[in-house]
């Protein structure tokens, strides 16, 4: 199979798993759906999506932005146990554990993205121009880094810095395609479903709610699947299972 059909081979498996996670670890997309749905109850006991005017009047309420912070820190969890599920499942052990982590290259990995990200907090006085050129480099020059991460937290230990400025920039495109364009096609559902039911009779505003709820589970699992598939790559991936790297 060429190079090319085989990637978009993996990015077809990896949107197929991404809909499997629904059914085998439903219970680490609940990190996410849980706290979702709630604030879209609060949201609609606000009565936020009574007409567009109520809905901006209302976006900054605290109680809404309680529930969004659960959210917030629900949806990397999601994304982590989902992307451990997969590395788990390949391995044979408790689809839960954390006990291979890496830590030394997920530590790295966090290091090279703080130290990429430290120059834009500085004021160095550049032109736009400059500056735009700049971060526009260091945030290339970050991306093994998320790499990195992303092997530490898959388990890879013998996956270092050199090997993220190696090989890992075919990885981090990889990732980047099997997660991206999904990602976003959802993140654009997820917005309409709120224009949606904007001054729209209750039952129908909390039925779009509850599929919105949904959406936001299936974009922690495109991230969770894609950030496993895409860094092993397409040819570890079995179309029935997922097999060890």
């Amino acid at each position: 199979m060429s190079g090319l059909g085989s990637e978009l081979r993996g990015f077809g498996l990896s949107l197929r798993d991404a809909l499997r996670v629904f059914r085998l670890v439903p219970l680490a997309l609940l990190l996410v759906m849980v706290p979702e749905f709630v604030q879209h109850a609060a949201e609609i006991r606000l009565g936020m999506f009574a007409s567009d005017e109520a809905f901006r009047t209302l976006a900054q309420d605290p109680t809404r932005w309680a529930y969004g912070t659960a959210k917030l820190v629900g949806l990397p969890l999601a994304v982590l146990f989902t992307a451990r599920f997969w590395a788990n499942r390949a391995a044979g052990r408790a689809g839960w554990s954390l006990s291979d982590i890496a830590w030394r290259p997920l530590a790295l990995g966090f290091l090279v993205l703080v130290l990429c990200s430290l120059p834009g907090s500085l004021p160095l006085g550049l032109a736009p121009s400059a500056s735009l050129a700049i971060g526009l480099g260091l945030t290339l020059l970050s991306l093994p880094g998320v790499v990195l991460m992303i092997a530490g937290i898959l388990g890879h230990r013998t996956f270092g810095l050199r090997d993220a400025y190696v090989r890992g920039w075919s990885k981090a495109l990889r990732i980047a395609l099997y997660i991206a364009p999904p990602w976003l096609f959802l993140q654009l559902l997820h917005e309409a479903n709120h224009t949606a039911a904007l001054g729209q009779p209750d039952a129908l505003v909390w039925g779009l709610m509850a599929f919105d709820t949904l959406v936001v589970g299936l974009m922690a699992a495109v991230a969770g699947t894609g950030a496993h598939h895409g860094f092993i790559g397409p040819r570890a991936i079995n179309p029935d299972e997922v097999s060890a790297s």
